[in-house]
């Protein structure tokens, strides 16, 4: 054929084309509905996660009898930046949540390299031991080492009596036990977000050093802490962002001796003997606490965000664990001990208090403590409404994180940035601080006003307390999924509501179950946000320990938490059966499915 005629037939099937004006109406109607739901989903995202931010950071600058309905003034907000005690809280918080972020990162790092690189014995119990210590609630925890600590019948007292003649309670409180005990609750999550990135490095990079002359020892603080330093460096802002709205374990072990954080400063500040509590001033502080994540995050975002760090394996990739001697051993010690300091302690201590008539003395045991319990009238209601609040507050939480985790992968820059605050504000307001924040900013609200004072209350504040928790579980599997596989089904005629729910969701369910459960957890044990909005008639079970820890029933509130805990434990095991079966039948249906197409396929071709 001449080179004419090939020219003339290419062009053919161009002949009469043009640019359409407009897109087709279905695509157009699609365009229009994903707008509008945008639009409603950026609403709610305002009206749940920034507009209790904004009301607060204006309470700092108005005074009246309730945050944010009184006349605007400069006094309060400047009165309160030239006390000394708010600049010596800063500092405070500052200590605890760096010193506890850096203890527990260091301890996390060092047990996912024994977990990952080592054939240390029982190395394999490691992850799910840290998982299981991991959704103990703060104020249990906290509980079960106080009564370790506090008290002359308390066992560390009793060791210090016997050994050394020292009386009293000399480790009960103040900056030791405090950091000891922070950095013994934050232990699983420094291992849990290391223990990924430890297992794809590829170990022959350390046998490079090894063969290059480097020891053992060398080869960790050369060739794995370098590739895992901004990894390290993301976990140790994440956690100190954190670190700085720890209510529960600092109320317990540092208001005794005066060290206040910005939380329970804030505490103080609105339950304090004053007639009028300081809303001014407890907004004031979180402002600061605000200012200090900000700044935090900013940093994080320069030095990582455009940057990639990349360990370059081929077919070679191994991550085979080495055998390194009679020093496995001690590793196992530290294991053995980070096991005891995290989780079996505390818990063998509210176990054992649970059944004492009064804790420490030796007055043998008894089941009064859960007869008391479960005596009361509002204990069955309070477990019950604590279960629904985590069920569905963590399911939501879930929900709403997933969502932010696609729009922040796969959105504009614009996108990004909302996914971005969303996430990262409510860590800047204390729990304390945040139902306060809620009522002033849905009082002036006709519709939002009936909710305050009821259980969706508590449910919207637990939402926006856990949802960060929620977005660091759930986004690690938004940005596996690749692109590829959205656009397949996007070509294949699907919207993107169906490819979000038939694609996105499918592939992300292990992460979203884990985020689920895990906010799910923290909404259990959350104190801070409850101990403002619950009310006699209605208390979550934290609430309702707390109370009676205060009055001098610390075995009672043992008791009830070993409830609490029993309760999630078999709701747990429900919710795993039924996810179980669910997706054994889901998967029996795709094949029988598919069977059934490939025989009709076979039928059609033998035709």
């Amino acid at each position: 054929m001449s080179e004419s005629g090939m020219t003339e037939r290419a062009t053919m099937p161009l002949v009469g084309w043009m640019r359409p004006d407009r897109l087709p109406a279905d695509w157009r109607g699609e365009r229009l509905i994903a707008r509008i739901l945008l639009g409603a989903a950026i609403a709610v995202l305002f009206v749940l996660f920034l507009l209790p931010p904004i009301m607060m950071a204006l309470a700092a600058f108005r005074v009246g009898n309730l945050a944010g309905q009184g006349d605007w003034s400069i006094g309060p907000f400047l009165e309160t930046l030239g006390r000394a005690s708010t600049w010596r809280v800063a500092l405070n918080s500052i200590i605890l949540s760096a010193a506890s972020s850096l203890g527990a990162l260091a301890m996390g790092t060092f047990l996912a390299w024994v977990s990952v690189r080592t054939t240390t014995p029982l190395r394999r119990l490691i992850t799910p031991a840290m998982a299981v210590i991991l959704v103990m609630p703060s104020l249990f925890y906290g509980l079960g080492w106080y009564l370790v600590v506090n008290g002359n019948a308390a066992p560390v007292n009793i060791l210090l009596r016997s050994l050394f003649g020292i009386t009293g309670s000399p480790l009960g409180s103040g900056w030791p036990i405090m950091l000891v005990v922070v950095i013994g609750y934050v232990i699983p999550v420094g291992y849990l977000f290391m223990v990924g990135p430890m297992a794809r490095m590829d170990a022959a990079l350390d046998d490079a050093a090894r063969m290059s002359g480097a020891s053992r020892t060398a080869a960790f603080f050369t060739v794995t802490l370098p590739l895992l330093r901004p990894t390290m460096f993301g976990v140790f802002v994440l956690m100190t962002s954190y670190g700085f709205s720890a209510f529960e374990l600092p109320l317990l072990f540092g208001i005794q001796a005066d060290i206040h954080v910005f939380s329970t400063a804030v505490y103080t500040t609105l339950t304090g003997q004053d007639a009028i509590p300081n809303y001014a001033g407890a907004s004031t502080l979180s402002l600061i606490l605000m200012a200090l994540v900000i700044g935090l995050v900013v940093v994080r975002s320069f030095v990582l965000g455009s940057r990639r760090y990349s360990t370059i394996t081929g077919k070679g990739f191994r991550p085979e664990p080495k055998d390194y001697g009679r020093i496995q051993w001690a590793f196992l010690a530290v294991f053995v001990i980070a096991v005891c300091w995290a989780g079996i302690i505390p818990l063998a201590q509210m176990i054992i208090g649970s059944f004492q008539p009064l804790f420490g003395l030796s007055l043998g045991f008894t089941t009064a403590n859960y007869e008391a319990v479960l005596s009361e009238r509002r204990t069955a209601s309070t477990i019950m409404l604590t279960l629904v609040l985590a069920a569905s507050g963590g399911f939501l939480a879930a929900s709403v994180a997933l969502v932010m985790s696609h729009m922040a992968t796969r959105g504009g820059q614009f996108l990004r940035f909302v996914a971005a605050v969303v996430s990262w504000a409510p860590v800047a307001i204390p729990g304390i601080l945040l139902g306060l924040a809620l009522i002033t900013a849905y009082l002036p609200v006709p519709g939002l006003r009936s909710l305050i004072g009821t259980p969706f209350m508590l449910l919207i504040g637990f939402i926006v307390v856990v949802t960060p928790i929620a977005t660091r579980a759930i986004e690690g599997g938004v940005l596996q999924i690749s692109p590829e596989l959205e656009e397949s089904a996007r070509i294949s005629g699907a919207s993107k509501v169906v490819t979000f729910f038939t694609v996105v969701v499918p592939l992300v369910l292990p992460s979203f179950l884990a985020g689920w459960f895990i906010a799910g957890i923290g909404v259990a044990g959350n104190l801070s946000l409850p101990v403002l909005l619950s009310s006699p008639t209605m208390q979550t079970v934290a609430v309702q320990a707390y109370d009676a820890y205060r009055q001098g029933y610390a075995t009672q509130a043992a008791a009830l938490f070993l409830l609490l805990m029993l309760a999630v434990a078999v709701v747990g095991g429900i919710a795993w059966g039924l996810a179980f079966i669910i997706t054994f039948l889901v998967k029996r249906a795709q094949r029988t499915r598919i069977d059934r197409v490939m025989t009709s396929t076979g039928r059609e071709k033998h035709a």
